[in-house]
């Protein structure tokens, strides 16, 4: 695949949303690899400000509190000093972080955003060992699924640049369109 220099963001990053499971860090991992662009996981970032991890800052200080923190992290990436951090990176965010409207908005104006969009069906499969979603400490998993995806999937729709069903990919293929895509977005 091409290398840095030859896909210009002109200092913007792509920014990668979608529900959980739908393939984000690893298709941000592999589009770092393949571009030498710094992957900026937001989930990482607060458990690393926090100092515990999501599932915790969850059941300890609620929902609520999580989505203050990204929208801090987001203002934060947005700011002068914040928009180094960020240049010409790869951003992998939470699943609900388009939950708040300035959220939308300021993903909107900060780079290349990508939904990555997959089938419940895989999202079930693709989370069912793991433990460490707190919306899906549930046996209903696809209920919940489901009901996230009516939800946010207008939220996702007002936020992303492109849509990309991701279903029938695979993780070389859904990088190459994202690459392909983030091109002729930053050329036009």
């Amino acid at each position: 695949m091409a290398s840095e220099s030859k896909l210009n963001t002109q200092g913007r990053p792509i920014i990668l949303i979608g529900l959980m499971g739908c393939g984000k860090t690893t298709v941000g991992k592999e589009l770092s690899k393949q571009t030498g662009m710094p992957l900026l996981d937001m989930d990482s970032v607060i458990e690393e400000q926090i100092g515990k991890p999501i599932a915790d800052i969850f059941r300890d200080e609620g929902e609520a509190h999580f989505r203050a923190l990204e929208t801090a992290l987001l203002r934060y990436l947005e700011s002068e000093e914040g928009c180094n951090i960020c240049r010409n990176s790869i951003i992998s965010t939470g699943g609900g972080v388009v939950l708040r409207p300035e959220n939308r908005e300021i993903l909107r104006r900060l780079g290349f955003t990508v939904w990555l969009s997959v089938d419940v069906d895989i999202l079930i499969s693709r989370t069912m060992r793991n433990n460490n979603r707190p919306l899906l400490r549930r046996p209903d998993r696809e209920e919940v699924l489901n009901q996230l995806l009516i939800q946010r999937s207008p939220m996702y729709a007002e936020t992303a640049h492109l849509k990309l069903d991701s279903s029938d990919l695979d993780i070389p293929a859904v990088v190459r369109e994202v690459y392909k895509s983030a091109q002729a977005f930053f050329s036009a």
